[in-house]
């Protein structure tokens, strides 16, 4: 059996854009209320990554202070 499909509210909107990339989408869209499909579906639409594997406060490059493409 089908939920009924109800639209995103700007409350929902701004807690996806919250939790992105910081929690599971299973984990989101538990919190909201929704399916994982469904905030994935909503997230795409919207433009909003929801990848988790960013490294916040870490070099881009493995060696730090190396600029990308420069030589050794």
């Amino acid at each position: 059996m089908l939920k009924s499909r109800r639209p995103w509210s700007e409350h929902h909107v701004a807690n996806l854009k919250r939790l992105a990339g910081r929690r599971s989408t299973k984990k989101i869209a538990a919190e909201l209320g929704r399916t994982a499909g469904a905030t994935v579906v909503a997230a795409s639409k919207l433009n909003i990554s929801l990848d988790t594997r960013r490294h916040f406060g870490r070099p881009a490059n493995r060696r730090e202070g190396q600029l990308a493409g420069a030589p050794d």
